[in-house]
């Protein structure tokens, strides 16, 4: 945990309080805060998990998804977004994505990641990318990492919205995958893995070189 004036900011699972942004900027360029924030969407701990492994790794500040606080991003040179993929989309990465101008973070260093169960070839990769808008993004700034999935544990809104989109969450994979992935779903799926985030962490050290 460390000390921001009159405002704490730590790597845990709370959320920051009260910043000043001009004061944060200060601070930043003085090297005397994080220069990493982490903003994370999560539904069932897999996306949570992820981001604090992340954080503990890099020290940085975490934040869970607020659309009234994405803002605060505007005070940080490295961003790292982490949700989680329902048909392909990465929930509430649009908006996000459509403020990265507004906040005025669009020429910061943007890391994306996305947790699910389906398995992340160059093809599905391709898909993802594309439908939330992340083509510009370097292949080494966007990351697939493996998920879970326990139909038990699914909200009922998720588990709603997953029956409405039926057999077009399949419609991006590969015929030879399809039957792999629907196993996955009906059977339940664990790949989480802390070695994941190696790639991650490996970049942001970059950005801070």
């Amino acid at each position: 945990m460390r000390s921001r004036g009159n405002e704490v900011v730590s790597h845990d699972m709370r959320h920051m309080r009260n910043p000043n942004r001009q004061a944060a900027k200060r601070r930043a360029v003085e090297s005397e805060g994080s220069d990493t924030i982490l903003i994370y969407n999560s539904s069932n701990g897999t996306t949570e998990k992820y981001a604090q492994w992340i954080a503990e790794e890099l020290d940085c500040d975490v934040m869970k998804y607020s659309r009234a606080k994405l803002g605060y991003a505007s005070m940080y040179k490295n961003i790292i977004f982490g949700s989680w993929l329902r048909g392909g989309e990465i929930t509430r990465f649009n908006m996000l994505r459509a403020n990265l101008s507004h906040f005025g973070i669009d020429n910061n260093n943007l890391i994306v990641f996305a947790t699910g169960i389906i398995e992340p070839t160059d093809e599905y990769r391709a898909f993802v990318k594309g439908l939330n808008g992340c083509k510009q993004l370097p292949d080494d700034c966007f990351y697939m990492l493996p998920g879970k999935y326990d139909s038990r544990e699914c909200k009922s809104a998720d588990k709603l919205a997953l029956k409405a989109m039926g057999e077009k969450i399949f419609a991006p994979i590969a015929e030879s995958q399809v039957d792999e992935a629907k196993a996955r779903f009906e059977n339940g799926y664990d790949g989480v893995d802390v070695k994941s985030i190696q790639p991650i962490i490996k970049k942001i050290l970059e950005f801070r070189q």
